[in-house]
């Protein structure tokens, strides 16, 4: 490679098959002349966070990265236009058939290539920030269930946004899967009260009362006329007793919300 260029030919049946060809050869050289310049690897470490906040234990994830086209967005500027010099042969095989070779000769300065490489290392920093921030999120410190589950969603838009063989993505995976045990080890549902008109079950993280907006499936084994209504920090479910319930038996209702795809539930005795 000539200093301050990127040289590269390329040969097709058409001239503009080769001339497209000679292009892509150049991009390929500058994805190569940015990974064999940049760190190749990214690194999080995963907490695992007690109800009480208290880190019990935690752990390194590394995943090897690799420079693609989508990284850099000043491939999309590569055209024809762009080239400084090129020239093009038709060429004629033995058996008579045709095809062209294309040479080009693309201009990219020092200085640009590490504009290019530090725009590339700014954009996976800024990546792998996101990353440990979602790796370091504790449940323990939010009040209200809405951030647990919009957290998780972010997490999963997030993990959508990068190429499919990313290694990011096993960490995403890590991740909210560290979410959905946070949730199963940590959250309940718990009784207020209960009479025969209506219950009402509060979401509790560890020992702190949340507030939500999330409405639960309810199941009885004689209530009838059942209807939930959301209060801040509880949901109040209201019911016909004296229609279907027999005093002489032991009368429930279940009362299920599903947080992570997790089942949350508790069964309150109606007397």
């Amino acid at each position: 490679m000539e200093e301050g260029y990127f040289i590269a030919s390329a040969e097709a049946p058409t001239l503009d098959e080769a001339q497209q060809k000679a292009l892509t050869r150049v991009r390929e050289q500058i994805i190569y002349a940015v990974a064999t310049r940049v760190q190749s690897s990214t690194t999080i470490t995963l907490h695992t966070v007690t109800d009480n906040g208290d880190v019990k234990e935690h752990k390194e994830m590394t995943g090897e990265l690799s420079v693609r086209a989508a990284d850099i967005p000043y491939l999309a500027n590569i055209s024809p236009s762009r080239v400084e010099e090129y020239y093009w042969q038709k060429i004629r095989r033995d058996n008579k058939s045709v095809y062209y070779a294309y040479h080009v000769k693309y201009p990219l300065s020092n200085s640009r290539l590490r504009e290019l490489i530090a725009d590339y290392e700014k954009r996976q920093r800024a990546l792998n920030d996101t990353l440990q921030a979602f790796a370091s999120t504790d449940f323990s410190t939010f009040t209200d269930l809405n951030q647990m589950i919009s957290q998780h969603s972010r997490l999963k838009q997030f993990a959508q946004s990068l190429p499919e063989d990313d290694p990011r993505q096993e960490m995403c995976k890590a991740i909210r899967q560290g979410y959905e045990r946070m949730v199963a080890q940590n959250l309940h549902a718990e009784p207020v009260s209960s009479d025969r008109q209506a219950t009402v079950v509060a979401l509790i993280y560890g020992t702190k009362r949340l507030t939500f907006t999330l409405r639960p499936r309810t199941k009885s084994n004689c209530l009838t006329a059942i209807q939930t209504q959301t209060l801040t920090d509880a949901t109040r479910i209201s019911y016909d007793y004296q229609s279907g319930c027999y005093d002489d038996e032991e009368n429930y209702i279940d009362v299920i919300y599903t947080v992570l795809g997790k089942k949350i539930s508790t069964r309150c005795y109606i007397k």
